[in-house]
């Protein structure tokens, strides 16, 4: 498996979102079946609105990764961020959890960190992102 190794905003590693094909699937044809059917539909606020849902969940798609860096960790979610300290996590735990978050995946992480704060992730090498996670805090509960 690849990971990109790189500098993206100042942050040393970067993890995109693993991607599903079942949720690729239901996604782009819902979106994509929208679009085409609001070409052939009168009037050009409808048009208008249905390319900026197309541009949105496009931000959406592309734009799901995961930085770490100086004791951070960086969600990006299109236009959504969540910066949580590393030193503030608490567990990780291996999860298929379906409810609403930045992953792009069913395979995903759950993160606990701060009082009783949680979300949800999916980096495409879990293993590797709990590895790195885990050597800036090693109080970290991993349950996998």
């Amino acid at each position: 498996m690849r990971i990109k190794l790189e500098v993206v905003g100042g942050f040393f590693m970067k993890f995109d979102s693993k991607r599903d094909i079942w949720i690729r699937l239901l996604i782009w044809i819902s979106v994509g079946g929208g679009f085409i059917n609001t070409l052939f539909a009168e009037g050009r606020l409808i048009k208008f609105v249905m390319l900026l849902t197309v541009i949105f969940v496009g931000w959406l798609w592309f734009g799901t990764n995961y930085g770490i860096s100086k004791g951070i960790l960086k969600i990006k979610c299109g236009p959504f961020k969540w910066y949580i300290p590393i030193k503030d996590i608490k567990s990780i735990k291996k999860t298929r959890n379906p409810l609403s978050s930045p992953a792009l995946s069913i395979e995903r992480l759950q993160i606990r960190y701060g009082y009783s704060s949680m979300i949800l992730i999916s980096p495409k090498d879990r293993d590797r992102f709990i590895e790195l996670i885990t050597k800036e805090n090693g109080n970290i509960i991993v349950d996998t």
